[in-house]
């Protein structure tokens, strides 16, 4: 209805839309810059709009839970129309989540047509089915377009050895995957030969994917993320055997052996573990990381370290950015030890809680006393300071801050997490003195 000089025109319901007259290939490009969820539902709209989804370069299918065969039968019939008006048009993306019930061979067939689609990237998430599903890993074997593939679901991934399964695949994720055995996820990487980035997640609560022994065996792999975090009790190894590696990312609550073939590219290394972990192979795999240039560690994590070394940590001569947890057994007390290990350091931060599971509260002891000699890193390469995490500023911290502002002659900022610091303990801090003249102090 509109308005317009106390008149009241009435429109008429057969007239389009200002919108829904543009041209397809323009209201295409306006559905591609929607969330692939919002642009499926603008089929509802009108006749208009039913097949525009068709043509975009991602698409996104959900099967809804279906309690009768017509119900999964209709879902299917969508995703057959969708591809058979598409035709060969090539697809940037294409998503897929099954629930139960689904026909694996009718998903077959989807994914022939939309490898001759010339796809590049794919993500399957089907239902948790203890029996192994039929991956048609022959129809990629030929496909060079295909460069990321995710696979989530609790479904046995089954992976005969072959020289050659993916032969452009640049990335693969694996979300709670169960593996027919250990070789099933050695013969998936061995498969990729220009595989440049990794991530697998291991998180099934209560029960165990099949795989004892993770092994990583790629001359191309350049990014690497693990997540472990199966509630299951037992020894598990992992096994990195590549030497192009550039990046790794570890999160593991599990009691994990790693071996780790001394990568040369290494330059960024993320490490989240726990102290009750393995702790002489935690020491192994840090001996590994010596050429980083950004660390990052957990409170167990340099716990397990202090157990091996003490005082006497490894040395990273590359090292510019360091991010640590505040261990709550030693403190800051093995500061020192880890900046003499750090000639060339320039950024570091306190963080708690790196984790993300809640732990026990515990009291804080800093046990923090000067060392007799500076770490050469403070008065000639620090440049940031940042203290995230922390509600309150005891006196020992009062130390250790003053310590830092003193003896840190480049120093640019130091950045305090201290919400709950009332102002006449800010103002103490602010008084300070300060090696760095160009020093600015923030409470954040």
């Amino acid at each position: 209805m509109i308005l317009r000089s106390n008149k009241v025109l009435i429109k008429n319901p057969n007239e389009e839309d200002f919108i829904s007259k543009l041209h397809d290939s323009l209201l295409i490009q306006i559905l591609s810059l929607l969330p692939e969820p919002d642009a499926n539902r603008t089929r509802i709209l009108s006749n208009r709009w039913k097949n525009l989804w068709s043509f975009l370069p991602n698409l996104h299918f959900v099967m809804p839970f279906c309690w009768s065969i017509e119900e999964i039968n209709k879902f299917h019939d969508s995703v057959d129309q969708t591809l058979a008006a598409r035709d060969r048009m090539p697809i940037q993306r294409f998503y897929l989540y099954c629930s139960k019930n689904c026909d694996y061979d009718r998903v077959y067939n989807w994914l022939c047509k939309v490898v001759k689609c010339k796809v590049e990237e794919i993500e399957l998430r089907f239902p948790a089915d203890r029996f192994k599903v039929k991956f048609c890993w022959d129809l990629f074997k030929s496909c060079t377009s295909l460069v990321r593939l995710t696979l989530r679901g609790e479904f046995v991934l089954h992976v005969v050895e072959n020289e050659l399964l993916f032969p452009c695949l640049k990335r693969i994720d694996l979300v709670s995957i169960v593996y027919s055995g250990d070789e099933s996820f050695a013969n998936l990487v061995s498969g990729c030969p220009v595989l440049e980035e990794l991530f697998v997640e291991r998180q099934l609560i209560g029960q165990f994917d099949n795989m004892e022994t993770f092994m990583v065996k790629s001359s191309s792999l350049k990014r690497l993320r693990l997540s472990f975090a199966l509630c299951v009790i037992g020894v598990y190894k992992v096994v990195i055997d590549a030497p192009k590696l550039e990046y790794l990312n570890i999160l593991d609550v599990m009691s994990t052996d790693y071996s780790l073939t001394k990568p040369l590219s290494l330059t960024e290394a993320h490490i989240r573990t726990l102290a009750d972990g393995r702790v002489e192979s935690v020491a192994q795999l840090m001996a590994c990381l010596s050429s980083v240039k950004i660390l990052t560690l957990t409170d167990s994590t340099l716990m397990a370290l202090s157990y091996v070394y003490g005082l006497n940590m490894p040395v990273f001569p590359n090292l510019v950015k360091f991010v640590v947890g505040i261990d709550v057994i030693w403190g800051w007390n093995i500061l020192p030890a880890l900046l003499d290990s750090m000639p060339n350091l320039e950024h570091i931060t306190f963080a708690d809680g790196l984790l993300p599971f809640p732990r026990a509260q515990h009291i804080f002891n800093m046990r923090w006393s000067s060392p007799t000699q500076v770490p050469a890193c403070l008065p000639f390469k620090m440049k940031e300071i940042i203290i995230e995490n922390r509600e309150t500023i005891s006196p020992e911290e009062f130390n250790l801050i003053r310590y830092l502002l003193k003896y840190s002659n480049n120093l640019e900022t130091l950045t305090m997490n201290a919400h709950k610091i009332g102002p006449r303990r800010r103002e103490q801090v602010l008084k300070f003195f300060r090696g760095s003249k160009s020093c600015r102090i923030e409470f954040v």
